[in-house]
């Protein structure tokens, strides 16, 4: 079958697709069910978070329409979920303070991260071409438009002279852990690790996806992205999918009964989780999820836009392992400038596996993406 359409003509259902198509697609895949029930657990969290991801979906999705990008990726939710991460991580998210100066950043950046989706769509979609689209191939963009245009945005308001940053932290006063940059931290020796605070850890790696730490909300996105159904609509002439079509395996078999997207979130943040404490990253970082959401996006994207077989799922731990590293050596880079790490792993990551796939034959590639 053909990729789903979800422009019906009705003001209304296209509303709706826009919207939730937009927020599921923050991880990967379109449905309205998956859309609907983060959304749910992000207000359930914080009413303001949830606000913002509606209004920056909008307004990526508006600008897209303005500017006259294909009606079809807008419905299809392809506008919304840069957006809606360049949103959320100003005014709503942990970085910076939430006043007015962030809130018109928030949605300024919302709608610019609209041309910088089309361009990393174009780049990655149509530079890696070899010889021609239909026979050449090419890897997704993911969240890339989203990553540089709020670290460009943030590096820039270190210069401004609104009130935007919160004043750094102090020095930690406690001695550093022997041979490790790590501070020796005061909960080092009371705290321990048990199932349930493991749990809790995992799935707050899986809520941080959009800057929310809170383990209910990431118990919504799992069962979000369990019922992972595209509810493509029936259009006459056009159209005729079941409602039941499997938006997380689109890329190689709509009809696939595999619903397996909430199980691949929690088994990579669980991964995140353990190597953070295998390598003794800071406790109450790995207690807060900040090593687990890039690793729920590698073992999505990897066993989502290629076909699912004991190699791509070999290949797809090995990259959320390999994504282990990468967060705390980019936490390192951009902490120079005073910049979070976003979801740089996960996007460096996915693209280093995702073009690795070209030379290996064992692996098979989805359709349209890293060879014919």
């Amino acid at each position: 079958m053909a990729i789903p359409t979800y422009s019906t003509g009705d003001p209304a259902l296209d509303f709706f697709f826009t919207l939730f198509n937009g927020i599921a697609e923050v991880p990967l895949f379109s449905s309205p069910i998956t859309g609907i029930l983060i959304l749910a657990g992000v207000f359930l969290a914080s009413r303001k978070a949830g606000a913002m991801m509606v209004l920056a979906g909008l307004i990526g999705a508006g600008v897209a329409i303005l500017a006259g990008a294909d009606y079809g990726l807008v419905t299809f939710g392809l506008f919304g979920y840069n957006s809606i991460l360049t949103g959320m991580a100003f005014w709503s998210g942990p970085f910076v303070k939430a006043n007015k100066a962030t809130f018109f950043i928030s949605v300024f950046g919302a709608a610019i991260t609209a041309f910088s989706w089309m361009a990393f769509a174009h780049l990655m979609g149509d530079m890696f071409a070899l010889g021609s689209t239909a026979a050449g191939w090419a890897i997704p963009g993911f969240t890339s438009s989203f990553i540089f245009t709020t670290w460009a945005l943030m590096y820039a308001t270190k210069r401004f002279g609104h009130d935007i940053w919160p004043a750094p932290a102090p020095p930690p006063k406690e001695e550093l852990i022997a041979g490790s940059g790590n501070p020796m931290t005061s909960d080092a020796g009371s705290f321990k690790w048990t199932p349930k605070e493991f749990m809790i850890a995992t799935l707050k790696g899986v809520s941080q996806v959009t800057f929310v730490e809170n383990w209910k909300t990431g118990v919504f996105w799992v069962v979000g992205l369990t019922l992972a159904f595209e509810l493509a609509p029936f259009i006459a002439g056009v159209q005729d999918r079941p409602w039941w079509t499997n938006g997380y395996t689109a890329q190689w078999n709509e009809f696939s009964p595999l619903y397996l997207a909430g199980l691949m979130a929690l088994l990579g943040s669980g991964i995140g989780v353990a190597m953070a404490i295998l390598t003794k990253l800071p406790t109450a970082e790995i207690r807060m999820g900040l090593h687990g959401f890039n690793q729920v996006l590698v073992m999505i994207a990897l066993t989502s836009f290629v076909p699912l077989t004991p190699q791509s799922f070999m290949m797809a731990v090995f990259a959320t392992i390999g994504c282990c590293f990468l967060m705390p050596a980019l936490q390192r880079f951009f902490g120079q400038w005073g910049l979070p790490a976003l979801t740089g792993p996960f996007v460096f990551t996915a693209w280093i596996f995702l073009l690795a796939t070209s030379g290996f034959q064992n692996i098979p590639a989805g359709l349209g993406w890293s060879r014919p």
